[in-house]
């Protein structure tokens, strides 16, 4: 009996130890939640990484740290847009095959409803399409506007490890054509 009881508290203990170290780190700083709103911009540099703040937990907290020596994905996108939504498994499947790299993988929803209903939409969504990357929702406009507007939907930024601008995807692309980018920035 007493076999058995140290038996089942070291395989309790081992599930325990291991699904912390394998818990999903997409989002910011392995929390649960994957979506949150943009509060603030930082001053803009030409073709660099715009830093934004965002609230987690009650805590503000800076992209830029978040990003910080990793390749950026950003991808700018909206619940409304076909494309958008098309390209999402693709996205998904980077992310799950890149997790292990120095890469983030983010989203950033720009919306067209009222501001109270953005972030509650965007998060709906993002639950129900099983997206596995972080989402920011840009909903006063503000780091869209940092970048200089979107004018297509999507847009995809790869910025690279020193938080140049390297590329600029506007519209859709397929998972082989994003990872063509990514590959040279890796």
């Amino acid at each position: 009996m007493k076999k058995t009881i140290i038996a089942v508290l070291a395989v309790i203990a081992v599930v325990s130890v291991v699904s912390i170290f394998t818990k999903d780190l997409t989002s910011a700083e392995g929390s649960s939640k994957q979506v949150f709103e943009v509060s603030s911009v930082s001053e803009v540099v030409k073709d660099r990484l715009v830093d934004f703040k965002y609230i987690e937990d009650g805590k503000e907290k800076s992209f830029s740290e978040l990003a910080k020596g990793k390749v950026v994905f950003l991808n700018f996108w909206g619940t409304w847009c076909p494309p958008c939504r098309g390209e999402i498994p693709d996205i998904i499947k980077i992310q799950k095959e890149l997790a292990s790299k120095d890469i983030i993988i983010a989203g950033v929803a720009l919306e067209k409803s009222n501001n109270k209903d953005k972030l509650s939409k965007v998060d709906n969504f993002h639950t129900s399409n099983k997206m596995n990357y972080i989402n920011f929702v840009d909903v006063d406009n503000k780091l869209n506007s940092a970048y200089g507007g979107m004018k297509f939907v999507p847009t995809t930024l790869i910025i690279n490890k020193n938080g140049e601008v390297k590329e600029v995807i506007q519209g859709a692309r397929s998972y082989e054509a994003f990872m063509e980018s990514i590959k040279k920035v890796l």
